[in-house]
């Protein structure tokens, strides 16, 4: 019984070009002998390579649909073990040994063949496995050996990205510090020294040029990236490259305005609050806050927010007097 070459490829009849070409790029990878060492799989991806062959070609599709594998004269593979005629008059042979690498022999038959018989095959082989082990013999007029189009030999490839967590301290972010990693490639562990710049915050990601997977022919080796998670700081929070804390108050200093030591970043500072000053009310100590990261020299500003704090027992005396100041003063906040 003849395949059906859409259920090989696992499409619908009608789909498009782009379709089947998916299709065949998915299946291909899949089974692709110097990938899948399974039994079977050689065959199978025969197989797929048959059905693409025709339903990407367009005139042979038209035959293909007219009149079945059969009527169009595109049967299954002949023949069996390690090659076998295809498409176009090719012979598909799987080779090991130092000329092939596990790649593929393309013998032309009957006088014909080539990459003009494939159908775009060699073309999309070059694009899914960039195989340097494919090479095309037997043509007549002096060619043998000659590298198809779509089968030459594989450029560089580069090496992939990898990526690990890195926890660090708040201060340590603010400043920037320099963490000694172990990195493990292979049966191998490489100790390197990274570089965190000052004003990473959660979710910044530091690139370690050089240090991801090595590259492939003579390709750039991939890069190593840090995902950075700050721990929190018992005084400070961030918003951006600003810093703010919280600064306590005596109710006498809120009313008459006072000059109050705070914290920051390097130390302390003193911040004048005027009289009157509400709890929660926010000010700035401009240039404190953290470096702004990726532009060199400027920084974020620090805020202070202050919270009043009552004291927690008055003596009688005073309680006394501020019962007569409320009732020669009376004044309600929570009215607009």
């Amino acid at each position: 019984m003849a395949k059906d070459f859409y259920q090989v490829l696992g499409v619908a009849r009608g789909a498009s070009d782009d379709e089947i070409k998916k299709a065949y790029r998915r299946l291909a990878k899949q089974y692709h002998p110097d990938v899948n060492k399974d039994k079977g799989a050689e065959e199978k991806f025969k197989e797929i390579s048959e059905a693409y062959n025709v339903l990407s070609d367009p005139e042979k599709k038209k035959q293909y649909d007219m009149f079945g594998a059969a009527g169009a004269g595109y049967g299954p593979f002949p023949g069996g073990g390690g090659g076998g005629q295809g498409p176009g008059g090719f012979r598909w042979e799987f080779r090991q040994g130092p000329q092939s690498s596990g790649g593929f022999d393309f013998s032309g038959l009957g006088g014909e063949g080539g990459p003009e018989g494939m159908g775009g095959l060699g073309d999309l082989f070059g694009e899914l496995f960039q195989m340097g082990g494919m090479r095309q013999s037997g043509r007549r007029g002096g060619r043998k050996n000659r590298p198809m189009p779509g089968f030459e030999e594989a450029g560089p490839t580069a090496g992939k990205d990898i990526s690990t967590d890195l926890n660090i301290d708040f201060l340590e972010a603010v400043h920037g510090t320099n963490r000694q990693m172990h990195l493990r490639k292979g049966n191998k562990t490489e100790t390197l020294t990274v570089k965190i710049p000052p004003g990473v915050d959660n979710g910044s990601k530091v690139r370690v040029t050089g240090k991801g997977e090595p590259g492939q022919d003579g390709g750039k080796v991939g890069d190593l990236y840090l995902n950075v998670t700050v721990k929190p700081h018992p005084i400070f929070w961030r918003e951006g490259a600003d810093i703010y804390c919280e600064a306590p108050v005596t109710i006498y200093e809120a009313l008459l305005g006072a000059t109050i030591t705070v914290p920051t970043l390097e130390g302390t500072a003193n911040m004048k609050i005027p009289a009157g000053t509400a709890s929660d009310q926010k000010f700035r100590l401009k240039g404190k806050g953290t470096p702004i990261l990726g532009k060199k020299g400027e920084v974020g500003d620090q805020y202070v927010v202050v919270q009043i704090v009552p004291p927690k027992k008055i003596d009688p005396q005073i309680e006394k007097w501020l019962k007569e100041w409320a009732e020669k003063h009376p004044y309600n906040p929570r009215e607009s």
